[in-house]
């Protein structure tokens, strides 16, 4: 019931069912493209090639595409187009029965290329053979763009030069404008018409140099044979040209077309390896320029043109020669490229124009043989690619030169010159509608073209440098060997201290020895002859108390004379200070020894240290009646501590430890400290004993 009411409202109502009809057809056609692009239509155009981008070319898509063939590559690379754009077939094993003209059915799938992507063709087939495809007329914009790369293009220019590329291959060079375009044919030169200086129009496929960023460096055009290039105008032979100023290359007005080759004759200035050549223009020099008012008017110069022969050609300076070139604007002024020599014969040597640097500077003897008027001294010279640079200063003014030689100049850094050469303006600036030149430096034809004026001065920055490094170096050896003369003669001297200390330490000891404890003993010979006789008990007592005083002070006496010969003076401060112990009378007081380790202490150090330990000892016996005494060593994070206490009566007035007359223990203990640096302090008060504390910092104890 539904169905029969839609069908008679759809009856009803004529434009609802053009509507569902429209509808119906949109959505079939949007199923069947989602069905291809699902199901992997091939691509049939090549523009759908050409645009594919380079991620999707990888994937291998399938392609079906009719077109023509335009060009063939020997290596197996052919280039075809269709009614949309070229693009190009790889085939694996390479096919060799293809012609340009050639319709085909190409079935495979695509791969990236160098520039856009293309088809690794699975199978040809070819329809028939007809016209090649349709070439676009191009501009070298059009080229240099990769508009038209990979198809076929018809471009018109003016032919420069014709070289052979290889031995069936030939390179044109056509002028587009002021761009110079390469075409490759694939043709021997030997077969070539005349194409230099005539116009041309040819028809080729658009190619181009490749990196591996997939950019286009530089285009060119590849052509199958010579009957793709036609001339549209023949060349003039080079002998009929006219001779043509110098100073008119260039100018506005001078000629219809001022990319046609000119020929010029004048004279050699100077002829270079590299196809340099610079000549002096043999027509008259052109009318002076209109001066200001007042103003002094420049003389007429014949001006002289850089030319770039095609192939080297020798040349003299002198020589007067015919040359013919295409005119260009290489530099400041106008020169000659792809220049060729009709004749040359010689004559005089041309002179060179004596100019100011001022004058240089200006550009006006631009590619000019010229002498500079004032000296330039050399400043410094280095290798380039072509030769030599040289660096000089004129007048406060820098200069650059440049001789192209294989070995260095034989001239001193410092050297006054004249110099001869080849002006070259190298920068210019503009300053409202002029150009002017900014920069010039000297082109060297030959060492001859240096002059020396004056030799370089003998201190030169160089010598000067290198008399001073030995001066230092003389200077610095003289410290070193008075430093090492200083130190030989303070071991010297420490030596003779050394000895002499010693020689007078064993003197005394001599004298101790031969006199001292000599009475000694004889008096301690006689006390004990008294005690054999009958005494009383008083006198016995005393004298047997004065055998005991004589008995120690003969033990004192010797072990002073034991150290004073001792000239070992031992670095270990423990055991020395042992040793005193092992001296110690045995009717004396107890001595106490509380020693820790300490660090190494120099020979010195420690044999005042343990002197002074014996002398403050010596003084507890002496004087202070103890009873016991303790010696005790010890370290702290910076000091070395030694103290000396006894329990003994002591004493109230400092001046006990200055030293009495006829008493010099307090005294030497103070000046053994101030030997060794260390600070000492007595403490004591009546009955209650003394401590004699020594202190001596840690850093003035190592060897």
């Amino acid at each position: 019931m539904i169905e029969n009411d839609e069908r008679r409202m759809l009856k009803d109502r004529p434009g609802d069912r053009a509507a569902v009809i429209r509808r119906f057809v949109l959505l079939s056609i949007l199923i069947l493209l989602h069905a291809s692009f699902a199901f992997g239509a091939p691509f049939s155009r090549a523009i759908d090639i050409r645009m594919l981008p380079y991620e999707r070319s990888l994937e291998k898509l399938p392609v079906d595409l009719t077109a023509t063939v335009g060009f063939v590559e020997n290596g197996g690379t052919v280039f075809v187009q269709d009614d949309t754009a070229g693009t190009h077939l790889h085939f694996k094993p390479s096919r060799t029965d293809l012609r340009v003209g050639d319709h085909v059915r190409i079935q495979g799938t695509t791969t990236s290329g160098l520039y856009f992507p293309g088809v690794d063709v699975s199978q040809l087939q070819i329809l028939g053979h007809e016209a090649p495809p349709t070439a676009e007329p191009a501009t070298y914009d059009d080229l240099a763009t990769g508009r038209f790369h990979y198809q076929r293009v018809i471009v018109e220019g003016l032919g420069r030069t014709v070289t052979p590329l290889d031995e069936n291959r030939t390179l044109l060079r056509l002028a587009i404008g002021s761009r110079v375009l390469e075409v490759r044919i694939d043709a021997p030169v030997e077969t070539a018409p005349d194409l230099v200086d005539a116009r041309l129009r040819i028809t080729a496929l658009a190619a181009g140099g490749i990196n591996d960023r997939r950019q286009l460096v530089f285009p060119y055009l590849r052509v199958t044979d010579w009957s793709d290039v036609v001339i549209t105008k023949e060349a003039p032979k080079a002998e009929s040209l006219p001779i043509t100023s110098v100073v008119t290359l260039l100018q506005f007005g001078a000629a219809d077309e001022p990319h046609h080759r000119v020929r010029i004759r004048g004279t050699v200035l100077a002829a270079f390896p590299d196809g340099r050549v610079f000549l002096r223009d043999s027509l008259p020099p052109p009318p002076p320029r209109e001066t200001p008012q007042g103003a002094v008017p420049t003389p007429p110069q014949t001006p002289s043109i850089a030319i770039h022969l095609l192939a080297a050609t020798p040349l003299t300076p002198g020589d007067v020669a015919d040359i013919t070139g295409f005119p260009t604007m290489a530099g400041f002024s106008a020169s000659l490229a792809d220049a060729l020599v009709l004749t040359a014969s010689p004559d005089a040597a041309p002179a060179a124009a004596l100019v100011s640097l001022k004058e240089f500077q200006q550009g006006s003897h631009d590619a000019d043989l010229v002498q500079l008027s004032s000296p330039a001294v050399l400043n410094d010279s280095f290798r380039t690619i072509d030769g030599f640079e040289l660096r000089l200063t004129s007048n406060g003014t820098p200069l650059r030169a440049f001789l192209l030689q294989p070995s260095p100049p034989d001239i001193e850094i410092g050297a006054s010159l004249e110099l001869t050469g080849i002006c070259l303006v190298e920068s210019s600036t503009d300053k409202g509608f002029r150009s002017q030149a900014e920069r010039a430096s000297l082109l060297l034809r030959s060492p001859a073209d240096i002059r020396v004026l004056s030799a370089a001065p003998f201190w030169t920055a160089g010598r000067l440098v290198i008399a001073i490094s030995i001066l230092a170096g003389v200077v610095l050896l003289a410290f070193i060997w008075i430093a090492a003369q200083r130190r030989q003669i303070s071991a010297l001297s420490s030596r003779i201290v050394q000895q002499a200390t010693l020689d007078e330490r064993q003197r005394i000891a001599r004298e101790f020895h031969d006199t001292l404890e000599q009475e000694l003993t004889g008096l301690s010979l006689r006390l004990d002859a008294a005690t054999t006789r009958p005494l009383e008990d008083k006198a016995r007592s005393l004298i047997e108390t004065s055998r005991s005083l004589v008995s120690r002070i003969q033990s004192e006496a010797r072990n002073l004379v034991t150290d004073l010969r001792d000239t070992a003076q031992l670095h270990d401060l423990l055991g020395a200070l042992r040793e005193i112990q092992t001296r110690m009378p045995p009717d004396g007081p107890a001595l106490k020894l509380e020693l820790q380790p300490v660090p190494p202490i120099s020979g010195p150090v420690s044999h005042h240290l343990r002197m002074i330990a014996q002398e403050a000892i010596t003084n507890a016996l002496k004087h202070a009646q103890a009873t016991e005494i303790t010696l005790q060593l010890s370290t702290s994070a910076e000091t070395l501590v030694l103290r000396i206490a006894d329990n003994g009566r002591g004493f109230a007035n400092s001046a006990e430890t200055t030293g009495k007359p006829g008493h010099f223990g307090c005294m030497g203990i103070r000046e053994r400290c101030r030997k060794i640096n260390a600070d000492i302090t007595w403490q004591s008060q009546p009955g209650q004993g003394t401590v004699v504390t020594i202190r001596l910092p840690l850093d003035l104890l190592t060897p």
